[in-house]
């Protein structure tokens, strides 16, 4: 009795320290669809991101703009925190790549060389290789058949791969890396609602500051310069919006000449976007002199964007500082990332000090408005796109840019969402800019939302015509 017992115990533990195939092993939100399996690598410093090769499994706290080229080389992405708008999230998706952010212990669950799947839709990280078609098959009744029905209902339509409806709503791609620009557009996107300068300056390694001590002036309007335009001539005509530097102080830390970085408890309340340009005027003017370097060249499709303005006299100053560079504001389209609760009161007065068009960022407008920190996962599930104070504040920027001729578009994860594309699309907004693996979705829904309100207007106005009979 005992021996067996004893046999069963053995078995148990044998069991606990190596787990079947299959076996669940951490789980998250599924922020890049898709499933990757291959070995982990876990990444405890950043310094050892190097060490990633083609086909390997990222597991790490958190990653970084410097880690970019670890993650172009990898299969799949997990982290321990983070959250649908974390850099994981935002690169990993348009990289294509499979990740799963916020999973909490990732780096203690799993083994380094441990050979992983993750499914980058349903969040989960499991032992060994995905399921064959017949295990497939036996999960079936669980896991409802995608069909062409159920994509309706779910907004996520694929009725030909080939049609690409006309909208009045443009529907504009998110870019970080200008490597990925070309796989942007060829989704056809009416342009760049979205490229985020911080992820080319933080791609060399440098801050800034380290940068321009190290190379000259010239050497970093020249690095900007080159990398914007990689995405000007992929688009070429259609608009690319370029967002001035909104790098988060503890983003920058990470990187060499980072150990002058300000310590801050919250860095995306801090120092950060227009509020740091303006305290260092003459770094944003090397970043506005890269943008007046591409529209001497000739790229007129190329337009100004400064990001977390609170109010008109920020947008002001911003204004100033292209005049002293020398950027025709009359040739070339300029405008103001609205991100927090005091830009959204101060709309009217932003508009009046001459911007071409706003650029909701729901990323912020959701942490800043409703105090949830986007980057925690512990918070995570009360980050709520669709809070009603959230939607109203949005309904009132655009109405407001409306009645005064200003171009709206959205540029945060919301803008992927097929469901928000049709409530911004009945409120009027000009564009939206989503994810590349999000832009058919997002145009299908939007065109369906207009031939609703067209339909509906058209009833509208047969219902009139019949009282005046």
């Amino acid at each position: 009795m005992t021996q067996k017992k004893t046999e069963a115990i053995s078995e148990e533990t044998e069991s606990e320290h190596n787990p079947e195939p299959g076996t669940e092993l951490a789980r998250g939100y599924g922020a890049s669809p898709g499933v990757a399996t291959g070995p982990a690598r876990v990444i405890k410093d950043i310094d050892d991101a190097g060490q990633i090769t083609e086909g390997d499994v990222i597991v790490t706290e958190m990653t970084a703009p410097d880690m970019v080229p670890a993650m172009q080389r990898s299969t799949g992405i997990i982290t321990d925190n983070g959250g649908m708008t974390s850099h994981a999230a935002i690169v990993s998706r348009e990289l294509g790549v499979p990740a799963i952010v916020g999973c909490g212990d990732a780096t203690e669950a799993l083994s380094d060389g441990q050979r992983v799947t993750l499914d980058g839709e349903k969040g989960t990280v499991v032992i060994g290789e995905p399921k064959s078609e017949s295990e497939s098959t036996l999960d079936s009744e669980s896991t409802p058949e995608r069909t062409a029905e159920t994509d309706r209902t779910n907004g996520s339509i694929d009725d030909s791969a080939e049609y690409v409806p006309t909208t009045a709503t443009e529907v504009k791609v998110n870019v970080s890396i200008p490597g990925a620009a070309q796989r942007a557009a060829d989704t056809n996107a009416d342009g760049v609602g979205l490229l985020r300068l911080e992820h080319i300056l933080l791609s060399t390694g440098k801050t800034p500051d380290q940068y321009v001590a190290d190379h000259g002036e010239e050497a970093f309007v020249k690095e900007i310069s080159e990398e914007i335009r990689k995405v000007a001539d992929a688009f070429y005509p259609r608009p690319v919006r370029a967002r001035t530097l909104d790098a988060p102080t503890d983003e920058l830390a990470e990187l060499e000449g980072g150990e002058s970085e300000p310590i801050e408890h919250n860095p995306m309340l801090g120092y950060r976007g227009i509020r740091r340009s303006l305290q260092e005027p003459e770094m944003v003017k090397l970043e506005l002199r890269a943008f007046k370097r591409l529209h001497d060249m000739g790229y007129d499709n190329l337009e100004v964007m400064f990001p977390l303005p609170n109010d008109a006299e920020d947008v002001r100053r911003a204004r100033e500082l292209m005049d002293k560079v020398g950027i025709d504001r009359d040739a070339y389209d300029w405008g103001a990332m609205i991100e927090t609760p005091a830009s959204i009161r101060s709309i009217d007065e932003i508009i009046d000090e001459g911007v071409d068009f706003v650029a909701l960022g729901t990323n912020d407008i959701v942490q800043f408005m409703l105090a949830v920190d986007r980057n925690n996962a512990m918070v995570a599930d009360r980050f709520d796109n669709y809070h009603p104070t959230i939607l109203e504040a949005m309904a009132e920027v655009i109405e407001a840019c409306n009645e005064h001729d200003v171009d709206t578009t959205i540029t945060g994860q919301s803008g992927s969402d097929p469901e928000m594309a049709k409530f911004l699309a009945e409120q009027g907004i000009s564009s939206l800019s989503s994810n590349i693996d999000a832009v058919d979705d997002v145009r299908r829904v939007v065109a369906r939302a207009e031939q609703e309100l067209l339909l509906n207007a058209a009833r509208d106005a047969s219902d009139d015509s019949t009282l005046l009979e």
